[in-house]
């Protein structure tokens, strides 16, 4: 439970920093917290046909 809870906040401040106030766009990467990052309004990305990865 502390594990959880230690996402949320660290989540809260990422989101919350000032110096990131003017991004456009967030991407994460995840294998199992799908959930997490939807609760902070996180969606699966668009056309991922489009992504590269090396």
């Amino acid at each position: 439970m502390a594990r959880a809870r230690a996402s949320k906040f660290l989540m809260e401040c990422m989101l919350a920093h000032p110096e990131l106030q003017g991004l456009r766009r967030w991407i994460l990467r995840t294998r199992d917290a799908h959930g997490l990052y939807r609760q902070f309004g996180f969606t699966e990305i668009d056309l991922p046909e489009r992504w590269m990865q090396r």
